[in-house]
């Protein structure tokens, strides 16, 4: 008869949660009462031993780990049990201890701190500090076992049990197809004349049993081919025609990127200025940039171009284009349009005046030098749509009015380097844009 131990399919479920039996101890030249675990009774699998001093007794790992998990829980559970009956009135010299249910809540403490200690050892009842005993893996190695399988002869050391236990001929293992127990020594015999087991067609490469693949003939192969083919031809199809459809979006994304139609559309607005006495910023959708206070160069008796920048970075490398709009609500004096590499003092400026004068700043200068003047002018109620083309690397503005386009070409775009902002100067006060 078979004990119940010989019955797994996995062996190693014998030694999850404890040691091994001891009526597999074949042979000992020592007393067996030294290795055996306190906790399961059963002989010591892979021993681990309390560190305190007079004390060293030996356990399965896997017996006092579950131990001090279990300890660590009780000491929890009794820290929350505590905390929730007792606590410590305030400002109370003697320490009188409260029913937390007859105390008021002005009565209650701030916290209540409950000191906790390691898991104690089972034995000593001193702290668990593990450690390992040399001698008691030594004993243990010199202890001859018997298999798990009553059938087995073989007698391992305890080195090699759990080796063998896996490779022993007479462990059962269940058959992959009609799932019955059969000795690991003759599970290869069985299968292969198993009519269950699964078999897979080198032609067709469908898997059926080895009953259905005796009956598998050339016609039924073939046919499975051909369906299996017509299947990969679909799918394929199937996906072709979906790249198909994608590649024409991104032909015609493509197509309208290089015409300057692909654009996102900056609906909203903020803005950065360092003169905020003088500018003053309105509205929700529609915003009003309007010059409340000019500033007056004494030197150069004239009103100074004050700047405000729109607050997003235009990216030069981008792949779709941007475009925002513009109108010119008030104009007596004259008003600057802009774009420079950074949000300080210190940037490269290109501007364009109402007189159609571009001019450029360097970074470390605070004059700008003419480069070239077309016809591109814009007055008080016009309305200018500003286009940045990220593959032809140039921004576009366009007089909506008048018909008319002024552009920073790609050289100027270049110095700008990944990114640039737009910004405005008026001189006038009262002069106001509104962006839309």
């Amino acid at each position: 008869m078979q004990t119940e131990s010989s019955n797994l399919l996995n062996p190693l479920e014998l030694l999850k949660d404890s040691g091994i039996p001891k009526h597999l101890l074949y042979q000992s030249k020592i007393e067996v009462d030294h290795l055996i675990c306190p906790i399961c009774l059963n002989i010591l699998w892979k021993p681990v031993a309390c560190g305190q001093d007079k004390c060293f007794q030996s356990y399965c790992e896997v017996c006092i780990n579950k131990w001090i998990q279990e300890q660590a829980g009780d000491v929890v559970l009794q820290e929350s049990l505590y905390s929730q009956s007792l606590i410590v009135a305030p400002d109370s010299g003697s320490g009188s201890q409260y029913s937390s249910q007859s105390s008021s809540f002005s009565e209650m403490p701030q916290q209540i701190h409950v000191e906790t200690t390691l898991p104690n050892c089972p034995k000593c009842k001193r702290p668990f500090k593990k450690t390992s005993i040399p001698i008691i893996h030594n004993l243990l190695d010199s202890i001859q076992l018997s298999c798990i399988y009553e059938e087995c002869t073989t007698k391992p050391g305890y080195e090699q049990f759990q080796k063998h236990i896996l490779q022993c001929p007479y462990r059962r293992i269940n058959c992959s197809g009609c799932g019955l127990q059969q000795l690991q020594n003759e599970l290869e015999q069985h299968e292969n004349q198993c009519e269950q087991v699964s078999i897979e067609c080198s032609k067709c490469l469908n898997k059926m049993s080895r009953k259905l693949f005796q009956l598998h003939s050339i016609d039924d192969c073939v046919q499975s081919q051909f369906t299996s083919k017509d299947n990969q031809i679909a799918q394929l199809s199937k996906k072709i025609e979906e790249l198909n459809q994608k590649n024409q979006l991104l032909e015609q994304k493509i197509c309208k990127m290089l015409k300057g139609d692909s654009f996102d559309t900056m609906h909203q607005f903020s803005f950065k200025t360092m003169f905020t006495q003088n500018y003053q910023f309105t509205g929700n959708q529609a915003i009003e940039a309007k010059l409340i206070r000019p500033s007056f160069n004494l030197q150069k008796q004239k009103n100074d171009f004050l700047h405000f920048y729109i607050n997003h970075k235009i990216k030069t490398q981008a792949v779709q284009g941007i475009i925002w709009r513009m109108r010119i609500q008030t104009l007596k004096g004259n008003l600057l349009i802009g774009i420079c590499s950074t949000l300080c003092h210190y940037s490269i400026d290109f501007i364009i005046n109402k007189l159609g004068e571009i001019k450029r700043k360097e970074w470390n200068e605070n004059k700008y030098k003419l480069l070239r003047k077309g016809n591109f002018t814009f007055s008080e109620g016009d309305t200018l749509t500003f286009q940045f083309m990220p593959l032809q690397q140039c921004l576009r503005i366009t007089n909506e009015n008048r018909h008319i386009v002024c552009r920073f070409e790609p050289t100027e775009i270049i110095e700008m380097g990944d990114s640039f902002f737009s910004f405005f100067s008026l001189e006038n006060q009262g002069d106001s844009l509104i962006f839309i």
